[in-house]
């Protein structure tokens, strides 16, 4: 039959929830009654550092941790009397969080902790009122608990951090795809109105007319070309997502029809040219025919 503390639970249950139940004690109760992958056992191994020497395997990860944060804080021990110990240095804000089965972790041992709060304050309510020893160990319980408490909420922090700088990305980047979008359509539409304003100089006959819309279409197409380069640039993110992008692929097919309409000015603008002198013969002396 299992032995019962008095409380309801059975005896080891209460050894491994006091934190001040001597070590070995509590060495014995994890031993006889969890098993070694057990979230529980993986908890109190980890707060209670007296066990650590009983369990080298299981701990080392621990013993690590524990000896790498005092030699961070030795090596920052030489700054300001004044400063605050808990202040984050700004080299936090580069540093990558705990990966989610860490921060799912120290959720479990958040768990652990209220669970060894409620415990001993359930110990504490049933014990005589000048029992310093159960009064302690609630006042000890809740102190690890709230310690839990900011570590978890310190890693949650971090997560929120990086996930907020994620969104403010994908915001300015979508702004950038927004705007490269109607960059596009602009340079397309002033491009369409440069080609009809040549046109409608080539009817008209007039050779002036006509070099003039053919040098206005060429600093419009300039322009348009570089204002859609411009705006690529300003999307800041991977060329090769861009140039899949429905957006990307609207850009790209604007210029390469840009440097198409390039390749084929010499010959448009000989074709242009006979058409006005046998439209306009007495004007064929400026066209070098």
């Amino acid at each position: 039959m299992p032995v019962h503390s008095g409380t309801g639970v059975e005896a080891w249950h209460t050894q491994l929830l006091n934190p001040a139940t001597a070590p070995d004690i509590r060495a014995t109760a994890l031993r006889n009654n969890l098993a070694v992958d057990s979230p529980w056992r993986h908890a109190v191994l980890r707060h209670d550092a007296r066990l650590w020497e009983l369990f080298p395997a299981e701990c080392a990860k621990f013993t690590m941790e524990a000896e790498d944060h005092q030699g961070h804080a030795s090596n920052d021990g030489g700054g300001d009397i004044d400063s605050d110990p808990h202040t984050p240095s700004p080299m936090e804000h580069v540093q990558h969080p705990v990966s989610i089965p860490q921060l799912q972790g120290l959720a479990a041992d958040v768990c652990t902790r209220v669970a060894v709060y409620a415990s001993v304050s359930s110990a504490a309510v049933a014990s005589a009122c000048t029992d310093v020893d159960a009064k302690e160990h609630v006042v000890q319980a809740l102190a690890q608990m709230r310690a839990m408490l900011r570590q978890f909420d310190a890693a949650a922090a971090k997560h929120e951090e990086v996930a907020t700088l994620a969104l403010e990305s994908a915001r300015m980047q979508h702004q950038a795809m927004q705007e490269l979008s109607r960059v596009v359509r602009q340079a397309g539409d002033d491009v369409a109105t440069a080609v009809l304003n040549v046109k409608a100089a080539v009817a008209s006959g007039s050779r002036h007319e006509v070099d003039s819309a053919v040098k206005q279409r060429c600093t419009v197409r300039g322009r348009a070309v570089e204002n859609v380069h411009a705006a690529s640039r300003n999307c800041g993110m991977d060329a090769k997502y861009l140039e899949e992008s429905s957006i990307g692929i609207q850009a790209r097919t604007f210029l390469d029809q840009m440097e198409d309409d390039a390749d084929t000015d010499a010959t448009t603008g000989t074709l242009v040219q006979v058409v006005l002198c046998w439209g306009a013969p007495v004007t064929c002396r400026h066209a070098g025919l």
